[in-house]
């Protein structure tokens, strides 16, 4: 499904294809859709979108031209990075300034280390596994040679922007000042993590310069937790007593909907409680049934409400569906899970699915899939709502919390 989405988390600027996977591969394992586009506009859905320029050979000044072609992209960025060489290959200078000047951002931070394949950065200077990267076969790139050890001295030969040097805890101070390229010092990802962390703390969100080590930083900030929203709908024993296995679970937040709400359109307390659960790392619950003894009372709720049984339940699955397209709009979960036919086949209609691809199963008589033809692309799991056992959902719930982060 091809949309256009203006408003995406991430957008990277890498210099040539292997640093834009290298750039991405992180942030997809923290559970965001990346993309790696070699042209744009690009229109598919995509949380992170990391844009292959293939600038790295090219003169200074054509390299700089060629980013003017992503403002659209650069503008609609929440965070928006400068995927440079570990060992300060290609046109870095002239880059940085022409996106600080694309985006309009007043500072960059840059970050070139990249401790875990021995690329560190002290004192400003380069090192690869400890020794100044123009003392190493980079510094005779047949394409790109690197003629500089000292970050700074690279970033001059490309634009006269005022840098400053500093440590990570001198970080705060540096982006107070009037330097417009502040070079920070990391030997350690625990490093790279304070550096994102400070980003975080600005009132102005800084261009973010630095090779996979500083964008792996960023998937570790910016990592989905591994929640699931189970919508439940069945009124079956087997049901509660799940229900029941896993709400005493220290992450686990129930969300009881009251049958009167959805006869009265009661809906958005509801999407806030969903919303709040899964905002605090929570898994969230949400079911009809109070307990075992509830389904004995559908006949007098009919009554009450002058409907058949097939149109309460018609009524309460079509109220699920909505409150499931409206709660995945406002958060996104790992995954979803839906136990009963009818509530199943409502979500699927109000998300707009056009089908179900199956993948595999979780546990017992839970498969697990992905809607076909709706923006909502997460996992899928269903179960029909006698089936299955007490643990089924506890099951599924160590899946999610397991499996699905290996």
């Amino acid at each position: 499904m091809n949309v256009n989405n203006l408003n995406r988390e991430i957008v990277v600027i890498a210099d040539d294809f292997t640093g834009a996977n290298d750039a991405g591969v992180s942030l997809a394992l923290s559970g965001k859709k990346v993309s790696v586009a070699f042209q744009t506009p690009f229109t598919d859905d995509t949380d992170a979108l990391v844009i292959n320029s293939d600038s790295r050979a090219m003169k200074a000044s054509e390299a700089a031209e060629k980013l003017t072609q992503y403002a659209t992209d650069v503008h609609a960025a929440k965070w928006l990075i400068k995927k440079i060489d570990s060992t300060l290959r290609g046109n870095p200078g002239a880059e940085v300034e022409a996106l600080l000047r694309l985006s309009g951002k007043g500072q960059a931070i840059i970050a070139p280390a990249f401790p875990a394949a021995g690329r560190t950065t002290e004192q400003g200077l380069c090192l690869v596994n400890g020794v100044p990267v123009t003392e190493t076969e980079f510094a005779s790139d047949p394409k790109t040679p690197v003629r500089h050890a000292q970050v700074a001295k690279v970033l001059a030969e490309q634009t006269r922007l005022k840098s400053r040097v500093v440590t990570p805890a001198e970080l705060a101070t540096a982006l107070a000042s009037d330097a417009r390229l502040v070079i920070v010092d990391a030997q350690t990802d625990a490093e790279l993590d304070q550096i994102i962390n400070m980003a975080f703390a600005c009132d102005e969100k800084p261009l973010l310069v630095g090779s996979a080590g500083l964008c792996d930083a960023l998937a570790r900030r910016l990592a989905t937790p591994r929640q699931l929203l189970a919508v439940i709908g069945s009124m079956s024993e087997i049901a509660q007593k799940q229900i029941q296995r896993v709400r005493d679970q220290h992450n686990v937040s129930t969300v009881l909907i009251d049958i009167n709400d959805v006869f009265n359109g009661t809906m958005a307390g509801y999407q806030q409680q969903i919303a709040q659960a899964l905002a605090a790392g929570q898994h969230c619950v949400v079911h009809t049934c109070a307990d075992i003894q509830a389904r004995h009372q559908i006949e007098t709720l009919c009554q009450q409400r002058g409907l058949s049984r097939a149109a309460l339940g018609e009524t309460i699955s079509a109220f699920l569906g909505a409150l499931t397209r409206n709660a995945l709009e406002t958060r996104r979960p790992a995954a979803l899970y839906v136990s009963g036919g009818d509530v199943a086949m409502a979500v699927a209609s109000a998300l707009n699915a056009q089908g179900f691809a199956i993948r595999g199963q979780v546990a017992q008589c839970v498969p697990f899939g992905r809607f076909l033809g709706c923006r909502w692309q997460g996992p899928v799991m269903t179960k029909a709502g006698g089936f299955g056992t007490e643990t089924t959902l506890l099951e599924v719930l160590h899946f999610i919390e397991e499996k699905m982060s290996d």
